[in-house]
């Protein structure tokens, strides 16, 4: 006789919060024009040729750790629980960063320990530092960590490796976070983050409704005013507007054109959000 109160066994290769489907998440910073996206497919394929890639973005800024951590961020809860998260934007590739595997809510995620992840995963995620000498191919290049461990590692989820079983767990990883918003007297202060590909000025700024009710408010930054509004639409072409974008954030916009390139800005530029005078 069984006692059914008790846990079940878990089968080698699995644990109660992971079980893959299948699907690899991919966001680089490696852009199209090379090969480089194609043959860390082609490495993942070679593991497992029922690995199904999509692919998040491969436009991240050259090194934009953080840029990466919002699009993550931001993206992660779309797929479907036992997909596999792999992030390459890695400055420190080839030196003694670590790689991090981890697991939280039923997906598992892969990315360099450089601050990527920590405004990914919840206070429940389950972090480990990859054993990358046991994934690792053979000869792997030392700047190209994509290809020669990040992609066998990935193939290793996807084909239902559990998260712990490819590290030991850690809890010093890097933990850094998007940049807080300063509190004005009449408003916040926040920052540029990065420019989406329509030359919309993301920032990290979110707030709730109830604190911009009643109220008309304007955002400025390199020395030009935005108002803010629900929508593109409701001012004319050529604008300037602030909203709050599909993340939840607050955006700086031009109506039908760019706004990095109309204000010239870059990461790390101050955005205010203030009350108009009335």
């Amino acid at each position: 006789m069984t006692d059914e109160s008790a846990s079940p066994a878990l089968a080698p290769g699995s644990s109660l919060g992971w079980r893959s489907n299948g699907i690899v998440s991919l966001l680089t910073d490696f852009g199209l024009e090379d090969a480089y996206v194609g043959v860390m497919k082609g490495v993942m394929l070679s593991h497992n040729d029922g690995v199904r890639c999509v692919d998040l973005s491969h436009g991240v800024a050259p090194q934009a750790v953080l840029q990466a951590a919002w699009l993550l961020a931001h993206a992660w809860r779309r797929f479907p629980d036992g997909t596999t998260h792999l992030a390459v934007v890695d400055p420190g590739v080839g030196s003694g960063r670590r790689i991090l595997v981890a697991e939280d809510a039923g997906h598992a995620f892969l990315a360099p320990d450089n601050g990527l992840l920590g405004p990914v995963l919840s206070e429940d995620a389950r972090v480990f530092e990859l054993d990358a000498d046991r994934f690792a191919l053979p000869n792997a290049s030392r700047t190209f960590h994509g290809r020669d461990v990040f992609a066998p590692a990935a193939a290793a989820l996807a084909s239902g490796m559990a998260p712990e079983e490819l590290g030991e767990p850690t809890d010093d990883w890097l933990q850094a976070g998007f940049p807080g918003p300063e509190v004005l007297e009449d408003g916040w202060r926040t920052e540029v983050l990065f420019a989406d590909r329509f030359g919309n000025l993301i920032t990290p700024l979110t707030l709730p409704a109830r604190l911009l009710e009643g109220e008309d408010w304007c955002a400025r930054v390199a020395g030009r005013a935005a108002p803010l509004v629900g929508t593109y639409a409701e001012v004319e072409p050529g604008v300037l507007l602030a909203l709050f974008g599909s993340c939840g954030s607050l955006e700086v916009s031009l109506r039908d054109g760019d706004a990095r390139a109309e204000l010239a800005v870059q990461s790390g530029e101050v955005v205010t959000l203030r009350r108009m005078e009335r």
